[in-house]
């Protein structure tokens, strides 16, 4: 049944004016060769005129005078930055999904635009840095000038009026805050024609139902299911529209279970499988999909780096994790720098006072603290736990200067679970933990160094080195490794915090071993090799 024919109809069924009216015996009505008067033929035409009238009235809303202001306006300053960098592949991190983001990219891309501008601030003019805004503007106008017409199509294929459906249309066509969405370069709009798409489509695929499985029926079907996975895609507020459309199915079902329609088991299968694919898998293959596209595109380093973990920062091409990283090899003088706070592990001669300010007491051992800058005091070696006098050979060669091949190289490169001390460059001591409490932290336990021929401790100074996000046995790396520096005894992390030590220990963050051992905020990188 045509739109024209549902909305003139009657809802009791009954034939329309058009079709009742019927020619006198002597002939046709006067006035009409078909025997339609004038009034019928304009409510047979009602419907055309309406939609044409809302396509007329949504584009002249959404592109009246597009090109004003031109300047960055409102969240323009997110959604065009990272339009421009899909446009530049570079990598940046949002909360929402990718979809719309990357549609607005393609309409840059399809007018030569190569992202040149990042939408810094509020106000920066567009014409005086060249860019093709009004286009931008344009092709996301698109997405709101479709939303009138949506509306329309929805209410009509409903069953409604001419009348309901056109004030459905116009209250959308003139919602100021949809209007001002769509003149801009931002998402909403975007995610809203998704949205109008998959229930438009939901209600043709629902005035099927009895004709189920034909090709018409398939289409609609998966039709609701790519509008959903596609507004799912632009912002994770979809997720009421599928639950909309959800519930809409459930219905459905429940209908199809009806006792009185005698349907089999087999057959009504058949319609929950059908559902399944097209409303849930559908959704979530382009959801995945969409996001593996995203990836594809921004290959290159950029201001989300950060947000992930070494390994995925290493995949990025020009990333400063893998132009600047280094093997770090057994022996090597290397400074350690906290992820979070980037302060320097640092020791020198100085001892922890005999009793702090809330009267306990401490060990009096070396001081280990984190300094913000790096200096002689904040360089460690390496001290592996195996091959004692192999390693020393290899060190004394390293000293003197002497040529090391490749493989020997390789032998003493520090790995992911490795087991090892960790000798201060300064005083030739090793980083020790104990059951003392730390400073600061009373749960948590003191740092210190100790004599590296106290045999007495040596349990207290074995380290697990564990790279996060690594394979096995993968080599620890300047930069592009991120360290959980674990107490193989006493199973605990080192860590710091951002509260200053007293006077006593120079303003420097308090370093301590942290009982959870899987806190983010107990990684370390190493920042540089002494001499790299």
């Amino acid at each position: 049944m045509s739109v024209d024919d549902t909305q003139v109809k009657r809802r009791s069924g009954k034939e329309s004016p058009d079709t009742a009216a019927q020619p006198h015996a002597g002939g046709a009505l006067k006035g009409s060769r078909t025997g339609k008067t004038p009034v019928s033929s304009f409510v047979r035409h009602s419907s055309k005129y309406a939609f044409a009238a809302t396509v007329f009235l949504s584009f002249v809303t959404r592109y009246w005078q597009i090109w004003d202001p031109a300047q960055v306006v409102f969240d323009e300053v997110h959604f065009g930055k990272f339009a421009s960098y899909y446009l530049r592949r570079e990598y940046y991190f949002d909360v929402h999904p990718p979809l719309a983001k990357m549609l607005i990219a393609l309409g840059g891309w399809l007018v030569g635009y190569d992202g040149h501008f990042l939408f810094e601030k509020i106000g920066m003019d567009y014409v005086s840095n060249g860019v093709p805004y009004i286009m931008l503007r344009g092709w996301v106008a698109l997405f709101g000038f479709a939303l009138p017409p949506l509306v329309y199509m929805i209410m009509a294929e409903s069953g409604y009026s001419v009348v309901a459906s056109f004030l459905a249309a116009l209250l959308v066509t003139f919602d100021n805050a949809l209007v001002t969405q769509g003149r801009l370069i931002l998402l909403d709009n975007i995610m809203i024609f998704f949205m109008l798409a998959a229930i438009y489509s939901y209600v043709k695929f629902f005035k099927l139902r009895y004709k189920p499985f034909g090709v018409k029926w398939w289409t609609w079907l998966l039709s609701t299911g790519a509008m959903l996975g596609c507004v799912l895609s632009c912002k994770l507020v979809g997720l009421f529209t599928i639950i909309l459309v959800g519930i809409c199915v459930l219905y459905d079902l429940w209908r199809l279970l009806d006792i009185r329609r005698g349907m089999p088991m087999t057959e009504f299968y058949r319609h929950f499988a059908a559902r399944a694919v097209g409303l849930i898998v559908v959704p979530i293959m382009l959801y995945l999909g969409f996001f593996a596209v995203h990836f594809a595109v921004l290959t290159r380093t950029g201001p989300g780096d950060a947000y992930h973990t070494a390994k995925f920062q290493k995949q990025l091409i020009d990333n400063p994790l893998t132009k600047t990283s280094f093997d770090v090899h057994y022996g090597d003088a290397i400074a350690f720098k906290h992820r979070q706070t980037g302060v320097f592990l640092y020791s020198d001669e100085s001892r922890y006072p005999l009793k702090y300010e809330d009267n306990r007491i401490s060990s009096q051992g070396q001081q280990v603290t984190g300094a913000k800058e790096v200096s002689d005091n904040a360089y460690w070696l390496f001290k592996p736990t195996r091959d004692g006098e192999e390693f020393a050979q290899f060190f004394a060669k390293r000293q003197s200067g002497e040529p090391i091949s490749a493989e020997e190289m390789a032998k003493w490169t520090v790995r992911n679970n490795d087991v090892v001390q960790l000798q201060h460059a300064g005083t030739n001591k090793v980083l020790r933990t104990h059951d003392v409490a730390s400073p600061m932290t009373a749960t948590n336990m003191e740092f210190t160094c100790v004599l590296q021929n106290d045999t007495s401790v040596v349990d207290d100074t074995l380290w697990e080195i564990k790279v996060e996000d690594a394979d096995e046995d993968e080599v620890v790396q300047t930069t592009s490794s991120f360290l959980r520096i674990l107490s193989q005894k006493h199973k605990v992390a080192m860590w710091t915090h951002s509260k200053k030590l007293p006077d006593w220990g120079r303003k420097h963050q308090e370093i301590n071993g942290n009982k959870k051992e899987q806190d983010k905020t107990n990684l370390w990188i190493i920042s540089e090799i002494n001499g790299k």
